[in-house]
């Protein structure tokens, strides 16, 4: 027994010591995405933005962009008042035809992320289905409710912009005196340049 406990711990102190594994880096925000984010005075007064990540940080283990179907991608991330905190992605997808379509499906992925976050109502989340896309947007898909943790008001909007992208907004709690997704298609006219939040201009 002892000659066979020797042996034993010999083959083990002789297999060889494999090398510690790099982690993968952190992916960096796209240069392309990044322009169509906008500035924290898109937002109104009292609004500042606190960094610009790559998507794949958002919503880990859930969204990943995979580069067949994005070339590129980007997310801001916004504090202002009263706690409120608003998410802006933006998604360049490739030229490949099969991509548009699930690019669509993909991004998805990042609204049910924030989905499954909120308490919602059967009959809101209804009448959200049917709900007129944004001028803005070639095809839109909403989300809200109320955050579950924080109890604040959620809206997100995903709004497909042509030719090729795809820009998500989310709010958590006031934007400006609105709420769900009047504050996020709000978002999404101010990130585009075609309207405004509501908010009140700086002398």
């Amino acid at each position: 027994m002892a000659r066979l406990f020797l042996a034993l711990l010999l083959a083990v102190l002789a297999l060889p010591v494999l090398p510690a594994t790099a982690q993968d880096p952190t992916p960096e925000p796209g240069p392309e995405a990044s322009k169509l984010l906008p500035d924290a005075s898109a937002l109104g007064d009292d609004w500042r933005l606190t960094e610009t990540v790559s998507p794949n940080l958002l919503a880990r283990y859930s969204f990943e962009m995979t580069p067949d179907v994005f070339r590129e991608g980007a997310a801001s991330v916004y504090v202002g008042q009263n706690g409120g905190r608003v998410v802006i992605v933006s998604l360049l997808i490739t030229e490949n035809r099969v991509a548009v379509r699930q690019s669509w499906e993909d991004a998805g992925e990042l609204l049910d992320a924030v989905n499954n976050r909120l308490s919602t109502d059967y009959e809101r989340d209804a009448a959200l289905e049917t709900m007129a896309a944004p001028p803005e947007c070639a095809e839109a898909k909403r989300a809200e409710g109320t955050e579950n943790f924080v109890l604040l008001p959620a809206g997100a909007t995903m709004c497909a912009v042509d030719p090729d992208g795809i820009v998500i907004a989310v709010v958590f709690g006031d934007l400006n005196g609105q709420t769900g997704v009047d504050a996020s298609d709000a978002v999404i006219a101010a990130a585009l340049g075609t309207g405004s939040t509501g908010s009140t201009p700086a002398a």
